[in-house]
């Protein structure tokens, strides 16, 4: 597809959610006009509307209560040159696999099939999946992923142990399970819009959607929150199982802009990531910030014992570098960052 410039109209689902607002906001500030998507207009509206005022009527707001139903897009994707589909649980706490499973899955197969049926207008899909639909947690030595991997080992586990699986592999699970079905539906229908597809892994950065307390964070942010307080136990801070990859929330929205913008970003998968390392490393980068942004920072369980300490897990970001070519905040600037938004908050002393 060719590239889909300013004012094109975007519609982002999910646009209430920790990324779906700041891709709206990284649309908006581009020069593209926003349609964004909440399940109840009347609990998500005024934050939104405040947060987008200064675009006037280039940002609008449309009710989706149940995106797993049949057809709940239809009317959102007419008029419409762009989707962002953002709208998908992550969470870790599903007692039913479906609980996360059917949300992911069958929200995008819904969004899919109604531009199919209703969106003449579309040229591009950008889908935000997860690095967890390529990189499977298990590994009994160093491995490198890339986007020609899928985690089929969640969705084996999944259906081998149902309820009993661990949290990860349900939400692994989820991810690949959603984006297999985008790539099935493409490769069915072949329309005349093509799908491009983000996998970042944890999202960290300064919120601006609607959060009151640290307890409110979504799970990835929350995440950031509990390893810089140390909330979590000491051995999880450079078990070879904690390693854990990041990148900015502010990249992950500048990436949906620059896959609406280049051709060539259609029909790929693109592995993003700033950092891969372990949580005591976080606390050592944080610690070393200078001016510090929070004089009450914890220097973790075992300062120092991770640096230069090999993943287990690692991804092959060469294509991400070489269709969407711009450089990733830096980990220190993504840490600083937030703890200084929390800071501003009231949320650590």
């Amino acid at each position: 597809m060719p590239a889909v410039p300013a004012p094109a109209k975007v519609l982002v689902s999910g646009v209430n959610g920790y990324v779906g607002i700041w891709v709206a906001e990284t649309y908006l500030a581009g020069g593209y006009s926003v349609r964004g998507t909440v399940r109840s207009v009347a609990h998500a509206g005024k934050h939104l509307r405040d947060t987008f005022e200064k675009y006037g009527d280039k940002f609008e707001l449309v009710e989706v209560a149940d995106i797993t139903a049949p057809g709940a897009f239809d009317e959102a994707v007419k008029s419409i040159d762009v989707v962002a589909h953002t709208a998908s649980p992550f969470h870790m706490h599903a007692d039913d696999p479906a609980e996360i499973i059917d949300p992911a899955v069958k929200g995008t197969v819904s969004i899919l099939k109604s531009i199919l049926a209703h969106g003449k207008d579309v040229k591009r899909v950008v889908l935000i999946s997860s690095i967890v639909a390529v990189w499977t947690m298990i590994v009994d030595k160093p491995t490198t992923f890339t986007e020609k991997d899928w985690n089929e080992q969640a969705i084996q586990i999944v259906q081998e142990k149902g309820k009993d699986a661990d949290g990860a592999s349900k939400y692994g699970a989820s991810k690949t399970l959603a984006e297999k079905a985008a790539w099935a539906l493409i490769e069915e229908h072949k329309p005349t819009w093509d799908l491009a597809v983000l996998n970042p892994p944890f999202i960290w950065g300064p919120p601006i959607h609607d959060v009151q307390s640290a307890d409110k964070l979504n799970t990835s942010q929350k995440m950031l929150f509990d390893i810089l307080t140390c909330a979590w136990p000491d051995e999880a801070y450079d078990a070879p199982a904690s390693g854990l990859g990041i990148v900015d929330v502010r990249d992950v929205a500048l990436a949906h802009v620059r896959a609406t913008q280049l051709p060539q970003a259609g029909g790929t998968r693109a592995l993003l990531g700033s950092f891969y390392g372990y949580p005591q490393e976080i606390l050592d980068i944080a610690n070393a910030l200078e001016p510090l942004p929070w004089a009450g920072l914890p220097k973790g369980p075992k300062p120092g014992s991770t640096k230069g300490k090999e993943m287990f897990i690692n991804i092959d970001a060469a294509q991400f570098r070489r269709v969407y070519a711009f450089e990733l905040r830096s980990i220190e600037d993504t840490v600083r960052e937030s703890l200084e938004d929390f800071k501003k908050r009231g949320w650590v002393q």
